[in-house]
């Protein structure tokens, strides 16, 4: 695919409202040394969304980072409109910062088609256009490995059905040792005083739930990732922090390596 140079991108959040300063989607910004493409997903109707494939102009593996899956849950895609901006040292990566840009611009869970991350089922057509369309851009690009930016309102194993600050890799290849490794990291940098928010690692997504990343490991036999956060007792920006630093160990365990990395302190 042809790249274009890095122009024009910050006209992308102009297509999203928010609730507030904190919530809104902001413009993404790239590097002058990298090469950005930016394209859309379902041009032209209620659902299109810009997606960027970020080139660093040596050969590599192919990344996929999803956020706004889940419109309220700001800090994926936050972390989604930081990450455009990643220099990488080889390879590419694949963003597409609003999946569900109606629901984001609410500032909702589900968009007009309900909860997008569950039309995804293993072995069958996606249910819906706006699904159809991000499994199809994934199988176009056929990334080495996927990711999918969460937050949930508690933690996982403690408070009742929520899932936060969990990793949850697909049953392929070396993905649940993978996560062991970003969960090692990860809780080397939460604070000592924070104790309750070290991560854990959650069950293996074998295909059995109709997520997107579910569907990744069962149908593409493709590493992918669930990262959830969780936002008990913790800040967004602390939040969006943590998730870009998740997300930068866990694509360089796939070679997708950042020439500067996140700070994490």
């Amino acid at each position: 695919m042809a790249l274009a140079s890095v122009t024009a991108i910050g006209a992308a959040v102009g297509e999203h409202g928010g609730a507030n300063a904190d919530t809104a989607p902001r413009s993404p910004s790239p590097s002058e040394a990298m090469t950005v493409d930016r394209q859309r997903l379902l041009p032209g109707t209620p659902q299109e969304t810009a997606y960027f494939e970020i080139d660093s102009g040596t050969d590599g593996p192919t990344g996929f980072v999803l956020g706004g899956v889940h419109g309220d849950e700001v800090n994926g895609y936050r972390a989604a409109e930081d990450i455009v901006g990643w220099e990488l040292e080889r390879g590419s990566l694949v963003v597409v910062p609003w999946a569900n840009k109606i629901a984001v611009e609410r500032n909702t869970r589900h968009g007009p088609d309900g909860d997008l991350n569950r039309k995804f089922p293993a072995d069958a057509e996606p249910e819906t256009d706006l699904a159809r369309a991000i499994w199809e851009l994934l199988r176009e690009y056929d990334p080495a490995v996927v990711l999918d930016l969460h937050r949930s309102r508690g933690i996982y194993r403690t408070h009742n059905k929520w899932v936060g600050q969990t990793i949850f890799p697909t049953a392929v290849d070396s993905a649940p040792a993978d996560a062991e490794s970003a969960i090692a990291y990860i809780n080397g940098v939460i604070p000592r005083t924070m104790w309750f928010h070290r991560f854990t690692k959650g069950g293996r997504l074998d295909g059995a739930n109709p997520m997107v990343v579910h569907k990744a490991g069962a149908d593409l036999d493709t590493p992918g990732f669930i990262v959830e956060l969780t936002d008990f007792l913790v800040d967004l920006d602390t939040q969006i922090r943590w998730t870009k630093l998740i997300a930068e160990q866990l694509l360089a365990r796939y070679g997708l390596e950042r020439r500067s990395p996140e700070i994490d302190t």
